[in-house]
């Protein structure tokens, strides 16, 4: 073991961007910060601070604890219980990457507190025990934005480094904690022979952030389905919204919050989506979220390095290495 505690960091993500089910991912300036400290009696205990604390179960059913005994499972050690201290900034089951985040921090815990020496390959293997989906997966790892796709055994993948000034604001309708308890159980699934036209969406994300700045940036089309898995009354009409400062609208991974993607602020977009909610009588509260270009890979680092924005597309082999 390496020391007696470490501290986890690993970004928000918003997954199915933009209509691109399974195939685009972006990773934002929200962090999941996690403290671990190795216990010897089995015990687990957490404490956690930030929004929707009650959707966090305080016991072995954390995903945190969970993917921490998986790690140190297939490296044959038992897991003998530890503390948790969890400062997050994301939202939990809104579909900005919660799950995704906690399964990565658990994963990295275990890592670097016993020495484990999980390459990425062990390490999104584990993961996807629990996270099925890579476009979360990648985009909380490596940072900014990624367009991918799974090809036989493999993942190809595009990574864009995301210029600053693009915003997310992202409107989140309120939704009865047991609701959110039962549709977490869903899984969602997308039929092989569409998966092309989802990874045409995410390639042309990927141009747009690549050439931002230098062409006129044109509304996104909403000819794609929703990829929500919560229903809420007004979502239908919140996705129609359309101002003239606003890049698109749509639906953050699998639900039920509503991005507006802009170069700015889009108080017109914000309140237009919420007043479609509460015309249902569902109220709700909004943020507004940068992309980041850091992953947790360096935020996790021995030596952090930071990624400064840049336009340049980056084009990473299915094992992940930068091309």
């Amino acid at each position: 073991m390496r020391s007696r505690s470490i501290l986890v960091k690993v970004p928000a993500t918003v997954g199915n961007f933009a209509g691109a089910m399974n195939c685009a991912a972006l990773a934002l300036d929200a962090l999941l910060n996690v403290k671990v400290t190795p216990r010897t009696d089995g015990h687990v205990g957490i404490r956690y601070f930030g929004e929707n604390g009650e959707r966090v179960p305080r016991d072995h059913a954390n995903l945190i604890v969970r993917a921490m005994e998986a790690a140190l499972h297939l490296r044959g050690f038992e897991f003998t219980g530890a503390d948790f201290e969890i400062y997050s900034s994301v939202p939990v089951g809104v579909g900005l990457g919660s799950s995704t985040a906690a399964i990565l921090a658990g994963l990295i815990a275990a890592d670097r507190l016993y020495s484990l020496g999980l390459d990425e390959k062990n390490l999104f293997d584990l993961a996807r025990i629990y996270e099925t989906r890579s476009d979360n997966l990648l985009a909380a790892w490596h940072g900014g934005f990624v367009a991918c796709v799974e090809e036989k055994s493999s993942t190809l993948l595009r990574r864009t480094f995301v210029p600053g000034d693009f915003v997310l604001s992202v409107v989140v309708p309120e939704l009865p904690l047991g609701s959110f308890a039962r549709q977490e159980q869903e899984t969602p699934s997308v039929p092989f022979k569409k998966m092309p036209v989802y990874f045409q969406r995410a390639q042309t994300l990927a141009n747009l952030f690549t050439r931002s700045g230098k062409d006129s940036e044109p509304q996104l089309d909403a000819t794609l389905p929703p990829a929500s898995r919560k229903t809420v009354a007004g979502l239908e009409e919140a996705l129609k919204v359309r101002t003239k400062d606003m890049l698109g609208v749509f639906i953050c991974g699998s639900g039920p919050a509503v991005a507006v993607l802009a170069r700015k602020n889009s108080p017109d977009a914000i309140e237009a989506v919420r007043k479609h909610f509460l015309d249902f009588g569902v109220s709700s509260t909004f943020g507004m979220f940068r992309p980041t270009n850091t992953g947790a890979q360096e935020w996790n680092a021995i030596t952090p390095r930071i990624s400064m924005a840049s336009t340049r597309p980056v084009l990473l082999h299915p094992n992940g290495a930068i091309v």
